[in-house]
C-alpha cells in the first residue's frame, strides 16, 4: 500500500542513490542543508515500509516550488510520481500559496501539464570541457551587511518571490557589482547556492559577475531562453548547449524578468 508522509531526519542516508547521475546532485547534503527550516516540507513514497520515491516543497511567501520529484525505476508508472506532486502542491496550498513552480524533467513533464501546470519558460543549459584561465575581476566585491536590503529588493524585483530568509543563507560567500554603487543594488552572484545564481539589472553587471563565476572554475551553466545576453557570453567563453528543460507554473502567474537571470541556481528552487 503506498503512503506519502514526511521523511524523518535518520531516513535521509537512504535517498543518496535516488538521483539521476546527470543531475550530479547530493540529494542527503540537499535534505540536510534545508532540515527544520519552516520553508522546508520534504516528504517521500513508502510501499510496504521501503521509501521508493520522494519530493520537497519550498515555500517562499505565496510562491512554491516543487523539486526532486523522484520514483525508483522498478515502482515507476503507477502513478506515484503523481501523487507525490500532489501532496506537495496540498500542503504548500495549505501555508497560503498560490503560485506553484517547478522545473521538469522529460518524464515528468507529461505528469505535471496532467495536473494543470503550463510552460511560463524554457532554461537552456551549457557545458564547456576546459575552464577558462581567471581574469581579475575589477568591479565587484564580497557582499556586506549593508547590501543585504538592495539584495533583497533586487530579488524580489526579478523573481517575484518574497524569499530573503532563504537567500541570506547564502550570502556569506556572496558577491556584488560595484561600479554604479556599492549597494548591490546592480547584481549580485551567491556562488553556493546551487550552481551559483547571478542576478542584475543591467549586461554590464551581469557581464562581470559571469566572468567571476567563470573563475571559480564552473563548467556548466543554466539560463533562460530569452536571455540573449547570457547565452552570447557563453558560446563565446567556448560553452556548447546540450539541452533545454521547461520551467512550469499552477496557479496565479509569477511576474518574473528573465532577462535580469544570468545563471539559475538549482532545479528545485529557479
Amino acid at each position: 500500500m503506498l503512503r506519502i508522509r514526511q521523511i524523518l531526519e535518520s531516513e535521509i542516508p537512504q535517498l543518496q542513490n535516488f538521483p539521476p547521475e546527470d543531475w550530479n546532485l547530493n540529494l542527503p547534503g540537499l535534505f540536510r542543508f534545508h532540515w527544520g527550516y519552516s520553508y522546508f516540507y520534504p516528504i517521500v513514497a513508502e510501499i510496504d515500509s521501503t521509501i521508493v520515491g520522494c519530493g520537497i516543497g519550498i515555500i517562499h511567501g505565496s510562491v512554491s516550488w516543487l523539486g526532486t520529484i523522484i520514483v525508483l525505476p522498478e515502482y515507476r508508472r503507477q502513478g506515484i510520481g503523481e501523487k507525490i506532486t500532489c501532496n506537495l502542491i496540498e500542503y504548500c496550498r495549505r501555508k497560503g500559496c498560490t503560485s506553484h513552480l517547478l522545473t521538469a524533467s522529460e518524464m515528468g513533464e507529461p505528469v505535471y501539464r496532467k495536473l494543470g501546470f503550463k510552460t511560463n519558460a524554457t532554461y537552456v543549459f551549457y557545458k564547456k570541457e576546459i575552464v577558462a584561465a581567471p581574469r581579475q575581476p575589477s568591479k565587484v566585491r564580497e557582499m556586506q551587511q549593508k547590501d543585504y536590503q538592495a539584495v533583497k529588493e533586487l530579488d524580489r524585483d526579478v523573481t517575484g518571490e518574497d524569499r530573503f530568509d532563504f537567500l541570506t543563507r547564502f550570502f556569506s560567500t556572496g558577491w556584488i557589482y560595484t561600479a554604479d554603487n556599492s549597494d548591490g543594488s546592480s547584481g549580485y552572484y551567491l556562488p553556493d547556492f546551487g550552481g551559483g545564481l547571478i542576478i542584475a539589472r543591467n549586461a554590464d553587471a551581469a557581464l562581470e559577475l559571469m566572468r567571476v563565476r567563470l573563475n571559480h572554475g564552473k563548467k556548466t551553466a543554466v539560463v533562460p531562453a530569452t536571455n540573449t545576453i547570457a547565452r552570447e557570453f557563453l558560446i563565446l567563453e567556448g560553452f556548447q548547449e546540450y539541452r533545454t528543460s521547461p520551467r512550469m507554473i499552477l496557479g496565479n502567474k509569477v511576474p518574473w524578468q528573465p532577462s535580469m537571470m544570468y545563471n539559475r541556481a538549482t532545479g528545485y528552487c529557479g
